[in-house]
């Protein structure tokens, strides 16, 4: 009986320190946020649809927009722009945060021109 009351406490113990809590920010500190995401400037938007090219340092992306928000040429921007998929990007100009897609990264002008057309039409 005792070694049952025992092992019952002890799986007791194990799945509750098991459980954890994740907290997602949902008012990131925009200090800390151009620390830890890489700079962009944006070098093309097009207002109909809203999708943009961004220079980095490592080459151009192309950025979709997805809620409509589309910034102005010359903003600045902090995001992972090397890492394809939907995320938070903050606008240092406008000082505002937008979710968007990134579509491709590291290109040249010319291939960023093409990826933008393609996704645009």
């Amino acid at each position: 009986m005792k070694r049952a009351i025992l092992l019952l406490m002890l799986a007791s113990t194990f799945v509750l320190s098991s459980c954890s809590k994740v907290l997602i920010d949902n008012n990131p500190d925009p200090q800390e946020w151009m620390r830890t995401h890489e700079r962009g400037t944006v070098a093309y938007v097009d207002h109909f649809t809203g999708n943009y090219i961004v220079e980095t340092f490592r080459g151009y992306s192309v950025v979709e927009s997805l809620n409509g928000v589309a910034p102005r040429d010359f903003d600045l921007e902090y995001a992972n722009f090397n890492s394809w998929g939907v995320q938070t990007t903050y606008n240092r100009t406008g000082n505002y945060f937008t979710q968007v897609r990134i579509v491709e990264s590291r290109l040249s002008w010319q291939d960023a021109l093409y990826v933008f057309d393609q996704i645009n039409y």
